[in-house]
């Protein structure tokens, strides 16, 4: 584990390209203990590739990445999942299992492969499946609930890694509104309460303003903009980023701005 003054994260000029299409260019950013950072941008502005490199679904250049401290070209997968949680955006439907099942799977960093989960590791996964408010559903198949209901079982899943840092891609994209709140609440309560970093790609630029200690916002490959959200929240910088015009106000008892895109007339 890093010092607290050192980044979980650091990313060195990170590029990848497809073809002949740069799909990142020259990214840098870190990811400091306790962070919420939201990564926001237009589609096909490299926000899940940028994920996907993170926790190694995609390999990085040699040194371009670094996980406290140590190049994650380096690591062994185990070691990546001991300390990073990550939910990706397209999750599988059809899963077979259990809520309890599932997020017992979850425990594999932190367990030896070569002993069945005893009552104490069940325990531990109800215990997680009850701060995300899924208790109820321990015994339900995950392939048979709503989609933001198994959101909350993939968060607990990747919780039950104990990870230092939360990767999240899209984790409200598809869901209603109650379903997006909770998820919102369950985020806020793990950075603010357990001190969890989080790093989390959405489209939502509100949500990112609202909760998010830190903004990076990618256009085309490329980090634009990485600093405070009410430093993003603002003509002309928002607009220039989604290449549209907003209108802005404040919510009852919100300090910050919410933009919303301008209709057409």
């Amino acid at each position: 584990m890093p010092a607290d003054n050192c980044p979980i994260y650091s990313v060195r000029s990170l590029s990848y390209e497809i073809g002949d299409k740069r799909v990142l260019d020259s990214v840098s950013m870190d990811a400091k203990p306790g962070e919420f950072i939201a990564v926001v941008g237009p589609n096909g502005a490299g926000k899940s590739t940028l994920l996907r490199h993170l926790v190694r679904v995609i390999m990085p250049p040699k040194g371009a990445v670094l996980l406290y401290g140590k190049c994650v070209t380096t690591l062994r997968q185990r070691e990546i999942a001991a300390g990073v949680g990550y939910v990706p955006q397209s999750s599988p439907v059809y899963l077979p299992f259990t809520a309890l099942q599932f997020v017992l799977m979850g425990r594999y960093p932190r367990m030896n492969p070569l002993v069945r989960p005893d009552d104490r590791e069940a325990a531990r996964a109800l215990e997680i499946l009850n701060d995300v408010g899924m208790a109820d559903f321990a015994d339900r198949r995950v392939d048979m609930m709503s989609g933001g209901e198994r959101q909350k079982i993939f968060i607990a899943a990747a919780l039950a890694q104990e990870p230092s840092v939360l990767l999240l891609d899209e984790p409200t994209t598809y869901l209603d509104p109650k379903h997006q709140r909770d998820i919102q609440r369950i985020l806020q309560s793990l950075h603010r309460e357990r001190g969890t970093s989080v790093v989390a790609v959405t489209h939502d630029i509100n949500f990112a303003a609202r909760f998010s200690d830190r903004i990076v916002a990618m256009k085309k490959g490329a980090a634009v903009y990485d600093g405070p959200p009410d430093g993003l929240m603002r003509k002309p910088r928002l607009e220039e980023l989604f290449d549209t015009e907003f209108d802005y106000a404040r919510g009852d008892g919100e300090d910050g701005v919410f933009a919303f895109p301008r209709r057409s007339l």
